[in-house]
This record gives C-alpha cells, sequence and structure tokens, in this order.
C-alpha cells in the first residue's frame, strides 16, 4: 500500500487520491521554493545563485523533503 505521513490507503482510488496529493504537495512546493530563493535567499545570503528553471526548483524540493522525511 502506498503510505503518505499517517494516511493509509485501503483501495485503489485512495491510493490514487494520495498519490495525486504527494504530487500537488510537490508542485505547490516547488513553485513557494523558487519564489522564496529567488527573491528572498539569493539578495540575502551571497554565495547562493538564483534558480533559472523549474527542474532545479523541483530537484531541490525534492532534495528538501528527502532530507525532512517526506
Amino acid at each position: 500500500m502506498l503510505h503518505s505521513g499517517n494516511a493509509k490507503a485501503q483501495n485503489r482510488s485512495e491510493m490514487l487520491r494520495e498519490l495525486l496529493m504527494s504530487v500537488l504537495n510537490l508542485l505547490i512546493t516547488t513553485l513557494v521554493l523558487r519564489l522564496v530563493w529567488n527573491t528572498t535567499l539569493v539578495k540575502h545570503i551571497d554565495i547562493l545563485k538564483p534558480i533559472k528553471t523549474l527542474f532545479d526548483a523541483f530537484i531541490l524540493s525534492l532534495s528538501i523533503q528527502v532530507v525532512r522525511g517526506i
């Protein structure tokens, strides 16, 4: 079964819903991360460079979520 946090899917429709919610969460996090990174962090931390592509933001977002323990 697909596990998302504490939720447990009991059937295919619940599994699909959990998968879609996880993907949506990742996409929203990617967009917010890119916005915050480029508008705030780059200005205040000299060694950081702006994120130019959504793919770079996606990889960074995915890495942060893996470190956090999704």
